[in-house]
């Protein structure tokens, strides 16, 4: 029994899964950021290539419609133009790229800032530490497989894509220039597309492993869940003064209620509401209120600031249901608050305490 305790065989409770990803520990795919950034790039270049053949074309004429401009020109003029068809071409590409391979790693880390990693530890920097996850053969293996997996796949769909486009390219030597360059760039655009589709089918099973990895990583004993049960209900000392901490809160606030109350209203034993009235604030506003317990203490501080307690069942019960602390009496119960006033009032003038 004490062996099957101390085995990993359960899930990772939330609070374990919590604090691995706090501490980076997640699945990933070493692959997938830079195949969703070369998809989007592709994208782009696919959805734009009209607009940089043109750009391009245009520079190209202006180059070599005089080549002679390039000596007597201004070379300084030349550099600008040519770096404003770079960017042109070039930032819409970039920033889609980015763009996607910055979603993609949110995709799999979710948004946690944690900023202890970037801290400077000095064990991390620790290269023996390290030695034993470099040359495990379980992590080799599957390194050595995916790496050969990625090369096969890549050489297998392009040989397959260059064969069936190699009877179009031989064609293209007696092709329009133009024509010629247009279908060349289609074909690399195929074979880079299809390349790149492979290698996402390959990411995604390398974050299959990632994952399967991670969850044998974070699995507990039944012991760890049993002690991580205890820490998060604490102690039986520590749960008493915690509860002796919320009662002496409750008292305080009791007090400072009854202290600020001009009247209250109660039943018997069961409910009291303390009112307090100020011309300036308009109309009577309960500062606190109890059943029972709450109910007698309220009384019990009443009587000992001198506060006048004044037995209403049904106004009483009223007050207690309908108001919050801290907020004022509805219109429909100002006749009976201000009846009640007018009793406590007459009752001081007579120098009665009620």
């Amino acid at each position: 029994m004490a062996d099957d305790d101390t085995e990993r065989t359960e899930d990772a409770s939330p609070e374990r899964r919590k604090r691995a990803r706090d501490e980076g520990q997640f699945p990933r795919s070493k692959d997938s950021g830079p195949v969703a950034a070369s998809i989007a790039a592709l994208g782009v270049i696919g959805a734009m290539a009209g607009d940089f053949a043109g750009t391009i074309r245009g520079f190209c004429l202006r180059c070599f419609d005089d080549p002679l401009s390039l000596v007597r020109g201004d070379i300084s003029l030349l550099a600008e133009q040519a770096g404003l068809v770079l960017v042109s071409s070039s930032v819409p590409v970039a920033v889609a790229a980015a763009i996607a391979g910055t979603a993609v790693g949110f995709l799999e880390a979710g948004f946690h800032p944690n900023f202890d990693l970037l801290e400077v530890k000095l064990e991390r920097l620790d290269p023996i530490s390290k030695l034993g996850t470099m040359f495990s053969p379980k992590s080799g293996l599957m390194s050595v497989v995916m790496s050969l997996l990625r090369v096969v796949v890549v050489a297998v769909v392009a040989e397959s894509v260059m064969e069936k486009s190699f009877p179009k390219l031989v064609r293209l030597s007696r092709a329009p220039l133009a024509a010629a360059v247009w279908e060349t760039a289609q074909v690399v655009m195929s074979v880079a597309l299809w390349s790149t589709l492979a290698l996402g089918l390959i990411a995604g099973l390398d974050y299959g492993w990632s994952w399967w990895r991670h969850e044998q990583s974070i699995k507990m004993s039944r012991q760890e869940l049993k002690d991580e049960h205890k820490q998060q209900e604490g102690s039986p000392q520590i749960r008493a003064r915690q509860r002796a901490r919320a009662r002496e809160m409750l008292k305080r606030g009791i007090r400072k209620g009854v202290k600020e109350a001009t009247v209250i209203v109660a039943n018997p034993t069961h409910v009291a509401v303390a009112l307090r009235y100020k011309q300036h604030e308009g109309a009577p506003t309960v500062t606190t209120k109890g059943y029972d317990e709450i109910a007698l203490q309220i009384k019990k501080i009443a009587k000992e600031e001198g506060i006048p307690i004044i037995e209403n069942r049904p106004l009483a019960r009223a007050l207690a249901e309908r108001v919050r602390i801290g907020r004022v009496i509805p219109a429909d119960m100002y006749v009976a608050v201000a009846e009640l006033l007018a009793l406590v009032y007459r009752l001081k003038n007579r120098g009665i305490r009620a």
